[in-house]
């Protein structure tokens, strides 16, 4: 099964703006539906975006940080575990980026978001190269 290895940042962005953000529920629920493919079998399953969703929103947006601090971990792992495709933003540095981007405006938070979508598609050309 052949997963999505091509996600553009712009196109996100633009289509979250001009969608007053509906867009952005539907590329993440996707995101994680590839990423859970991709990595299939390690234990660490990501739930269903609407959860992740509801749950921040439950939690005052702490719930989402650690997601996505969770999900950069995991692909920094596995990504090169399983693949060898070198990841160099790890939890940490998408942790940060979220962090800042309370302190910036929001920027912050695109940077992560940027990081987290040019990883995965890294990881998904391997994954679609070797024909799962």
């Amino acid at each position: 099964m052949n997963v999505k290895d091509n996600r553009s940042f712009w196109v996100y962005l633009l289509l979250t703006f001009l969608t007053c953000g509906l867009y952005s529920i539907y590329f993440w629920y996707v995101y994680v539906e590839d990423l859970n493919t991709i990595f299939y079998g390690d234990g660490e399953d990501s739930p269903n975006y609407i959860i992740v969703l509801l749950l921040s929103w439950v939690t005052c947006g702490i719930y989402g940080v650690y997601w996505r601090y969770k999900q950069a971990n995991r692909m920094y792992r596995e990504s090169y575990d399983r693949y060898g495709v070198m990841i160099e933003e790890n939890g940490s540095a998408i942790l940060l980026w979220t962090l800042l981007g309370y302190l910036t405006g929001g920027i912050g938070q695109l940077v992560a978001d940027y990081f987290m979508i040019q990883n995965l598609n890294k990881t998904a050309l391997v994954y679609n190269s070797r024909a799962y």
